[in-house]
């Protein structure tokens, strides 16, 4: 990727959220892939674009192979990449990165993190040439 690529990332509601009944009170209005409406409190709609956005019933494969695969390529081919992650405290954004947490064992339900880490080693499999790779991942909380 030679660009910035912007998403907007909406989580799937957490328990707590479903059991509070929070579900009511969101506040964005899907458009398509590209767009969504956020209404405000007083009841004012904004439309917003992005590159992408992923609603809350996307998949995180569907993050991973959007955002972070063609990272992931040009990581192989020894060009830097980065995602960064912005939002509020419990916005999603360890839930986009890791998934439910770092240790789950669910594959559909893991986060950028580990699938970036198994897309490198895939990616960097034995061939008939010796190369030698260094890799360096780094995640500031």
């Amino acid at each position: 990727m030679s660009n910035i690529t912007v998403c907007a990332r909406f989580r799937p509601l957490n328990s707590k959220e479903k059991l509070n009944g929070d579900a009511d009170s969101v506040c964005i209005r899907c458009i398509d892939s590209e767009t969504f409406v956020f209404k405000d409190d007083k009841d004012e709609e904004l439309a917003f674009s992005f590159d992408r956005v992923f609603y809350e019933e996307s998949k995180q494969d569907d993050v991973y192979q959007f955002i972070a695969l063609p990272i992931v390529r040009d990581a192989v081919n020894a060009i830097n990449g980065t995602i960064i992650t912005y939002g509020q405290t419990g916005a999603g954004k360890t839930y986009s990165m890791e998934g439910p947490g770092i240790l789950e064992c669910d594959e559909q339900k893991q986060g950028l993190l580990p699938r970036v880490v198994k897309g490198l080693f895939d990616s960097l499999s034995p061939s008939d040439e010796e190369v030698t790779f260094s890799i360096k991942l780094s995640m500031v909380p």
